[in-house]
C-alpha cells in the first residue's frame, strides 16, 4: 500500500471522529453537489455584489497591489494565476496531477485522520489552492485567495499547500465569505505551510462568514532552519461556529512563529480557538 493510499486508509476509518473540542456537527446537512462555474479572465469579471463582499475580506478584485491570485466560488476554480515571475498559483487537485514530489507534502503537517472533517476533506475534497514561492523569490506585494460559497447550504472542503523554497519569502491574504444572501454553510479548510531554510510566510486570514455558517480550519506549519511563520487571524462578522487550533512545529535551529489573533464573538455564535508551537530544535523560539 502506498504512502497516499494509507492516508486515505486513515481517513476513512475517522470519517465519524468527533473534534476534541467543540460542538460536533452533522455533515449529512450540507450537500457535496454544486454547478460548475467558468472561469475569468480577471477578478474584474466578477459580480460587482461579490467583488464587494470579497474586498470586506481583504481579497482586491483589480489586483493593483498583488502578486497573485486565486479564487475559488464553490467548487469551482474560475481563477488561479501568479502575477509575478518565479511565483506559482494553482488549485491543489492541479499542482498534486503535475508534481509527483508533492506528496512528500501531502497531510505531513496536519493529519488526515485527526478528526472527522480533516478526513471529509481528503475523502471529498473540493480543490483548495496551491500556492509556492521558488527559491530566492520574495513576493513584492501579497498573493491573495478566495474562497468564496455562493450556494446555500454548501459543503466546502479545501486542501491548500503553501511552500516557501529555501531564501523566499511571500505574503498571501486569504479572505473566506460568501454571497450577501447565503445564510447557512459549511466551511472545512485544510492549509498546510512548509517554510524552508531562511524564508517567511507570512499568513492573514480574514473571515467574512454568515450567522449560520459552520467553520473548521485545520492549519499545520513545519519552519526549518531561521525560516519564519507569520500567522494573522481576523473574524470580526456573525458565524454559527468556528474551532481552530493551528499549530506549528519548529524543526530547524533559529525557526519562529508568531501567531495574531483578532476575534469578535457575536450573539449565538459558538467560537473554539487557540493555537500552539512545536521547538524541535535548539534556538527555535
Amino acid at each position: 500500500m502506498s504512502e497516499i493510499q494509507e492516508v486515505r486508509r486513515k481517513a476513512e476509518e475517522s470519517r465519524e471522529k468527533k473534534a476534541s473540542l467543540g460542538p460536533d456537527i452533522d455533515l449529512t446537512k450540507y450537500s457535496l453537489e454544486s454547478e460548475k462555474h467558468p472561469q475569468l479572465s480577471s477578478l474584474k469579471d466578477l459580480p460587482e455584489e461579490y467583488k464587494k463582499r470579497a474586498l470586506e475580506a481583504g481579497i482586491d478584485s483589480e489586483e493593483g497591489e498583488r502578486s497573485g491570485s486565486f479564487f475559488q466560488l464553490d467548487h469551482s476554480v474560475i481563477c488561479a494565476r501568479a502575477i509575478q515571475e518565479g511565483l506559482e498559483v494553482s488549485s491543489t487537485t492541479e499542482a498534486f496531477k503535475k508534481y509527483d514530489w508533492l506528496k512528500d507534502y501531502w497531510w505531513k503537517a496536519v493529519d488526515a485522520a485527526s478528526d472527522k472533517y480533516t478526513a471529509q476533506a481528503e475523502l471529498k475534497q473540493t480543490h483548495g489552492y496551491f500556492i509556492r514561492a521558488q527559491t530566492g523569490i520574495k513576493a513584492i506585494f501579497p498573493l491573495q485567495a478566495c474562497l468564496f460559497i455562493g450556494k446555500e447550504g454548501l459543503a466546502q472542503n479545501v486542501h491548500n499547500i503553501i511552500i516557501a523554497e529555501e531564501g523566499s519569502e511571500i505574503h498571501l491574504i486569504t479572505g473566506c465569505t460568501t454571497a450577501p444572501s447565503l445564510r447557512s454553510g459549511l466551511h472545512i479548510g485544510i492549509s498546510e505551510f512548509y517554510v524552508k531554510k531562511n524564508a517567511k510566510i507570512t499568513f492573514t486570514m480574514i473571515h467574512n462568514w454568515a450567522p449560520e455558517v459552520d467553520v473548521r480550519p485545520r492549519t499545520g506549519a513545519i519552519v526549518e532552519e531561521n525560516g519564519i511563520f507569520i500567522n494573522n487571524y481576523i473574524c470580526m462578522k456573525p458565524v454559527k461556529t468556528l474551532q481552530m487550533y493551528p499549530t506549528a512545529y519548529l524543526i530547524g535551529e533559529g525557526a519562529r512563529a508568531r501567531y495574531h489573533t483578532v476575534l469578535y464573538g457575536h450573539e449565538n455564535s459558538e467560537l473554539d480557538v487557540g493555537s500552539r508551537v512545536f521547538l524541535k530544535a535548539k534556538g527555535s523560539r
